[in-house]
């Protein structure tokens, strides 16, 4: 989430009259550099009236950054927006937020090319939990079990640990097969890029990857 917010240091080294046509220089300044750093087609709106007044001060009041998609090394997330509140850009050392928030959605894809499950198939499966669902070769056989799964965070991690496994033709699962199968359904992914001080606040699973809901307070925006 931090490269969405390099914009806070490109607005503070505009030292340009003229309030609407400062914030939209300043803004397509931002959005170049926020290509630049992996983001893409990103849109950035700095709330309040007057902006000059705000860049004089270097402290903005409301912040705002959406993009379809951002990558993070190998990570990536897709339909991120983020609110910075009371962004202060010293002259010299890093740029703060008072308040942070932020929202993204990592696709189930993702999720199972980075924790190396490529047979394993992810969805929605309702009331805070996901769906999975794998071919299985246990016990001298092929089996397709279906199994549901609660969703946690610990830390950066993303954590799936199976509650209940059935098989796709609806059969029961014996205890010999499931305890072949649950360590297949288990697994965390870590979720990159963080800035320090921001947490994750929920993750939901839904038709097309887990949302993930960050926030902090005090958060220093490296650059």
């Amino acid at each position: 989430m931090k490269k969405l917010l390099i914009f806070v240091v490109v607005v503070g080294l505009l030292a340009i009259a003229g309030d609407r046509v400062a914030a939209k220089l300043a803004t397509d300044e931002a959005k170049k550099r926020l290509v630049s750093a992996g983001v893409s087609s990103p849109e950035v709106d700095v709330r309040g009236f007057p902006f000059l007044t705000q860049l004089l001060a270097r402290h903005f009041n409301d912040v705002r950054v959406t993009t379809p998609a951002v990558r993070i090394g190998t990570g990536r997330a897709d339909q991120v927006s983020g609110t910075a509140r009371d962004v202060t850009v010293p002259s010299s050392g890093p740029a703060t937020a008072g308040h942070l928030s932020a929202r993204g959605t990592i696709p189930y894809a993702e999720v199972l090319a980075q924790v190396s499950q490529p047979g394993l198939q992810l969805g929605d499966a309702g009331s805070g939990k996901v769906a999975l669902k794998e071919q299985v070769s246990a016990l001298g056989q092929t089996l397709s079990v279906v199994a549901q799964a609660r969703v946690e965070s610990k830390g950066n991690q993303l954590l799936v640990t199976p509650t209940a496994l059935r098989l796709a033709g609806g059969g029961a699962v014996d205890a010999q097969l499931s305890s072949l199968v649950t360590d297949r359904f288990t697994f965390s992914y870590r979720i990159r890029g963080l800035p320090a001080g921001v947490h994750i606040d929920r993750i939901t699973p839904a038709a097309g990857g887990f949302v993930v809901d960050v926030s902090g307070r005090d958060v220093r925006l490296v650059t």
